[in-house]
């Protein structure tokens, strides 16, 4: 993970090997995982696909070469079963060649079309590197009717309108946010509109910047968790990372929802998770 995000490579353990695992010298010294790390692009990877109840991420960067690394990320602490189905959908239509860097093993070519599935042991991560990578059209972002504003949303239970102008990055794309979302506090979208039933791609703009500097060698964390609900189906649990360096910087976070009805009149209903405070939430889009 610190590879792929550009961090500074620390090695915090004895460089004698009567001290240090073996297997983690191995680890640490692994030659294609510092490549990523040190790649001239210099470009983070991004979280792409986050999974809070399954316990999986799925993070994506590009590299020199026309090259991509993606990586699946297992929280859990046990075996989880990842399918990435289909690839197009987290923008990759092919490649040349897919090599997994831990198993120095080649896969062959990938059609964005076709599903990959990973067996992934407690807090692995599977590091996958793309050669000639063609891309998808990335979706639209914050764009035409199929954005839905939080101030034009139904709060309750405390929920507030905040007005950002003036901000150096004032809330975007709308310059205003609902805040103090906390345990009964709702925002509910209504008038929803969907191409199909079922599941859609739902791009969340929010605002967290709870730095857990106080808490973090207790258990603490910096995100904060957000339920979400279509049609007053099952609300499923998404935790949100920080979203930039103070509370008026926007992130995204896409998340998959099911329950949708094709057409209008679809409702999203948003809340805490009755114990914490959720993110400032600035909008939705529903993609097509």
């Amino acid at each position: 993970m610190w590879a792929i995000n550009k961090s500074p490579l620390t090695i915090g353990a004895s460089m004698v090997p009567s001290l240090a695992p073996k297997e983690s010298l191995q680890i640490m010294s692994n030659k294609e995982i510092i490549a990523i790390n040190q790649d001239p692009l210099g470009e983070q990877a991004r979280l792409v696909r986050r999974y809070t109840e399954t316990g999986y991420d799925i993070w994506a960067g590009n590299l020199s070469a026309s090259k991509m690394v993606v990586a699946v990320v297992n929280w859990a602490n046990s075996t989880t079963r990842v399918t990435l189905n289909p690839l197009n959908e987290i923008g990759i239509l092919a490649a040349s060649n897919m090599r997994d860097v831990w198993a120095a093993t080649d896969l062959g070519t990938l059609d964005g079309s076709h599903s990959i599935t990973l067996n992934l042991k407690a807090h692995e991560a599977k590091i996958l590197v793309l050669a000639d990578v063609k891309l998808t059209s990335p979706p639209p972002k914050s764009a035409g009717s199929t954005y839905y504003a939080a101030t034009n949303a139904s709060i309750a239970g405390g929920a507030r309108i905040q007005d950002c102008s003036g901000q150096t990055h004032s809330c975007l794309p709308t310059k205003s946010k609902v805040g103090n979302v906390g345990n009964k506090a709702t925002i509910k979208f209504s008038n929803v509109s969907s191409s199909k039933n079922g599941t859609k791609l739902i791009g969340v703009d929010y605002i967290n910047y709870d730095v857990a500097l106080s808490s973090a060698w207790n258990n603490g964390s910096n995100t904060r968790n957000l339920t979400l609900s279509v049609n007053g189906g099952r609300a499923r649990l998404w935790a949100f990372p920080i979203s930039g360096g103070d509370w008026f910087e926007t992130g995204r976070l896409d998340v998959e929802l099911d329950g949708f009805r094709a057409g209008g009149g679809n409702e999203i209903l948003l809340a805490s998770d009755g114990r914490n405070w959720a993110p400032d939430v600035v909008g939705l889009e529903v993609y097509h």
